[in-house]
C-alpha cells in the first residue's frame, strides 16, 4: 500500500463531499463530480483554504491560477471513481441524499480537527469551493475544459 492510497481514500473524499455539499446546501451530481479534482490540488487547495482569498467566480479562479487548472481533465477522470464511490458509501451511511440528480446532506457533520490536518483544510476552503462551484454546469465544464 503507497502513501498516496492513505492520502485519498474514501474516508477523505466523504468527508470532503460532505464538507462542501453542506456549503451549497443541495449540489448537482455533475458538480459534486469537480469536488475532488479540486481538493487534490495541492496548491489550489492551499489557495482555497486561505482566509484572504477572494472568490469572484471560476472564471477569475483560472485566470489568477491557470496553472492549477492546466490538468483538469486528468484529475477529473482520475477522481471519478473514487467521488461516486464516496457518494455511495455517503448514500448507504443515510448522510445525504439524492433526489433528481441533486445531494444534499441529510444531518449537518460537525467539523471536528481529530479528523486529520488535510480535512481542516478541506473544511476551511469548502466555502470557497462551494461558491466557486455556484456558477452553471455546462459554465463549469466548459471551463475547466473537460471533455466527454
Amino acid at each position: 500500500m503507497t502513501s498516496r492510497s492513505l492520502y485519498n481514500n474514501i474516508g477523505i473524499e466523504a468527508v470532503t463531499i460532505m464538507l462542501i455539499v453542506q456549503q451549497a446546501k443541495s449540489m448537482p451530481m455533475s458538480k459534486v463530480l469537480l469536488i475532488l479534482p479540486m481538493v487534490t490540488h495541492k496548491e489550489l487547495l492551499s489557495y482555497l483554504s486561505k482566509k484572504s482569498a477572494k472568490i469572484q467566480g471560476m472564471e477569475k479562479l483560472i485566470i489568477d491560477k491557470t496553472s492549477c487548472f492546466s490538468n483538469f481533465n486528468k484529475r477529473f477522470y482520475d477522481n471519478l471513481c473514487g467521488t461516486i464511490n464516496a457518494i455511495q458509501f455517503l448514500n448507504e451511511i443515510g448522510a445525504i441524499k439524492i433526489d433528481d440528480g441533486n445531494v444534499s446532506v441529510k444531518s449537518e457533520m460537525p467539523f471536528d480537527s481529530a479528523i486529520g490536518k488535510r480535512a481542516e483544510k478541506v473544511s476551511k476552503a469548502s466555502s470557497n469551493i462551494a461558491k466557486v462551484l455556484s456558477d452553471s454546469t455546462e459554465k463549469l465544464y466548459l471551463n475547466l475544459r473537460i471533455e466527454l
